[in-house]
């Protein structure tokens, strides 16, 4: 059998949901579309005089708070272990410290360092939550309220770092895109061909979109979870639809990164 050269939107489908992330993403797209439709529908429901309708309406809200319930634990449960990818992460980072010439503390002086430790603390405290929901452990209200803060403490502050590494990376791509375009409008073809050079371009300037809009996502993540890291009285976002429509933005932006990473792979493969 030759070569394929094509994909189709099953492929995609197969290739997003054989990775954990995507079926991660998807749920968390899933579940936020129905938080803002259960909110919707008991805003309606208040304002709604039809006894039948009021109860087709009380049925979709039980039903959709019941599965978006279940969509959050499932979402915790899949990231069983997921911290390790941090730890890993975090340790490729003092490597290249080193292979720098870095050592002691300077390993960990990054803002690479930084995220990846804090963003595993989150994941490490959300498995403690976890275990408190589903009763296992930890099971009194006020352990569980403990872990939901510094859960969110932890995911806040590595959002401030990764938007610093994704801000280096806009700097690099941007950089590289006009070091391009100068070899360009010089005619220096000597080490790159103007086609090289194009594409070069081409690269920068998608690695420029992809970091502009990893930024956007991790402030407004931030910004959703920064009500919960704080849990002060006065410190929320009013609007509860605002709050509700900031959350499917986020969710959508990681659905879309996730089915981008996706499409790439069959590209390569392709």
């Amino acid at each position: 059998m030759g070569k394929r050269t094509s994909y189709d939107a099953l492929d995609v489908a197969v290739t997003l949901l054989k990775r954990r992330e995507g079926i991660d993403k998807t749920m968390k797209l899933a579940r936020y579309a129905l938080i803002l439709a259960v909110s919707e529908a008991e805003t309606r429901a208040r304002r709604d005089d039809s006894a039948l309708a009021s109860t087709s309406t009380a049925e979709f809200i039980r039903a959709g708070t019941a599965l978006e319930r279940s969509l959050g634990n499932a979402r915790r449960a899949l990231r069983l272990g997921k911290f390790l990818g941090n730890v890993a992460d975090l340790r490729d980072v003092a490597r290249d410290a080193e292979a720098d010439g870095k050592r002691g503390w300077r390993r960990w002086a990054s803002a690479a360092a930084a995220c990846a430790a804090l963003e595993g603390a989150y994941y490490f405290l959300e498995q403690g939550v976890w275990l408190s929901k589903a009763g296992v452990t930890m099971r009194e209200k006020s352990t569980l309220d403990r872990l939901v803060r510094w859960s969110a403490r932890a995911e806040v502050a590595s959002y401030v770092f990764s938007i610093a590494c994704s801000r280096d990376e806009w700097r690099d791509a941007a950089r590289d895109a006009r070091d391009a375009r100068r070899a360009l409008a010089n005619g220096d073809a000597e080490s790159e061909s103007e086609e090289a050079l194009r594409a070069r371009v081409a690269r920068a300037e998608n690695s420029k979109r992809e970091a502009a809009l990893a930024m956007f996502q991790d402030f407004v993540d931030g910004v959703l979870s920064f009500e919960d890291a704080v849990d002060a009285p006065g410190v929320e976002i009013s609007s509860e639809r605002l709050v509700n429509a900031l959350g499917l933005l986020a969710a959508a932006l990681d659905f879309h990164g996730k089915l981008s990473a996706a499409i790439e792979t069959l590209e390569e493969a392709s």
